[in-house]
């Protein structure tokens, strides 16, 4: 395959204009076409015929992701013309239609744009149907990544009805190329698929590298933390730590970022813990809000139970911030002694010990050298050469 070839995404995951799930097939399609790929991903969904009407026949009311100009989308909307209640086999009706729109659209595009190289599928938990079907019809390898931290052996969470689990491990099989984003997450889709996996981490987009990076000031000092608020992400520890080390010292600061159920429990928590004046929760913020609270911050936090990658981290890595982990197999291989601390998963303590290490130690932490290091590891040359070998 040539080094720039067209590359079609689809994904079981895509930001809508309030999340931020799936960011990272986002940055992998932005970086592949700012080295000369031509990119394009492929949008599903599906509605009654009704619906559509009442949206004035626009695919984008009813796909609800997060639209830019730089990124060509196909939207895949499925319209279902008659009740499926009405159908014999529903589920075989829905099915249907959705591989029919799929094959119309891609026609659609390919008609302006050209057919493309190679179908880039993201996640076995929704779609694997669709890319295997377009594979068949126009004659195209899929190349797989997967990211979710769900998966286990013999247990693939799956959005649709469609697929069985052993149609998802045969869809895996069969693929030309499988990458995973970690060395610990490759043993581990081996292990379970029996096939062999890539090492191609997730990647940082230009924009979001800042160029000569200065020592910031540590009055305030601010940890920050950006993740979905649910239990994996472990906010909560972060809340109790940063309670226990720096509680009534108003020079130290928190805030934590994202979209998710327990922001007001959260809050609740930093009220009880005497720290609300010291802890800001503003809720989702967009990519160049992101940019602002890291620019403005001291450290990085991340608590979670497990996550394959922690695109996060290394974002705040390229903003030239040092980062605090827990000691787990996404976050392992991002962080050493240059870029930060690990503590042990769970441990209050050890968080604590961390957040209060970081900040005696915090002069030892070279802003330059932190966002060199993730430029080479993980910047948008690094993810091209290991995708094409060059």
């Amino acid at each position: 395959m040539q080094d720039k070839p067209h590359v079609l995404f689809i994904s079981s995951w895509y930001p809508s204009p309030t999340t931020s799930e799936g960011t990272f097939v986002e940055l992998h399609l932005l970086a592949l076409q700012s080295r000369g790929c031509k990119c394009a991903i492929m949008l599903n969904g599906e509605t009654t015929f009704g619906n559509y009407v009442k949206a004035g026949f626009d695919k984008s009311k009813l796909l609800n992701f997060r639209k830019r100009g730089d990124i060509t989308f196909i939207e895949n909307l499925a319209v279902h013309k008659r009740p499926l209640r009405y159908s014999r086999d529903p589920i075989a009706e829905r099915k249907g239609n959705i591989l029919s729109a799929s094959v119309k659209n891609l026609k659609a595009y390919i008609s302006v744009h050209g057919k493309p190289d190679v179908i880039f599928h993201h996640g076995i938990f929704d779609y694997t149907y669709i890319s295997h079907h377009l594979s068949e019809k126009f004659d195209l390898p899929i190349w797989y990544m997967e990211n979710s931290p769900n998966i286990e052996a013999g247990v693939f969470p799956c959005a649709n009805p469609f697929d069985t689990d052993e149609e998802r491990k045969k869809f895996v099989k069969n693929v030309e190329r499988r990458f995973a984003v970690t060395g610990a997450y490759v043993e581990k889709m081996e292990r379970i698929f029996q096939v062999p996996f890539e090492l191609v981490p997730n990647v940082i987009t230009d924009d979001f590298f800042v160029e000569n990076p200065k020592p910031r000031s540590t009055k305030p000092f601010v940890f920050c933390n950006v993740a979905i608020m649910d239990s994996r992400k472990r906010q909560d520890l972060i809340i109790e730590a940063f309670a226990e080390a720096f509680g009534g010292d108003e020079n130290y600061r928190l805030v934590i970022a994202g979209d998710g159920k327990l922001k007001q429990p959260l809050i609740d928590l930093a009220k009880k813990l005497g720290v609300s004046t010291q802890v800001d929760i503003p809720g989702y913020l967009n990519r160049d809000e992101v940019k602002d609270l890291l620019d403005r911050s001291n450290v990085f936090v991340l608590a979670s139970r497990a996550e394959t990658f922690g695109v996060v981290v290394i974002e705040a890595m390229a903003r030239g911030i040092p980062a605090i982990s827990s000691d787990i197999d996404g976050t392992r291989e991002i962080i050493n002694s240059t870029n930060g601390i690990l503590f042990r998963e769970g441990s209050r303590k050890g968080l604590t010990e961390a957040l209060r290490e970081l900040v005696s130690n915090y002069d030892i932490y070279d802003p330059k050298k932190i966002v060199e290091d993730v430029k080479s590891r993980f910047g948008p040359d690094a993810v091209k050469k290991g995708l094409f070998k060059e």
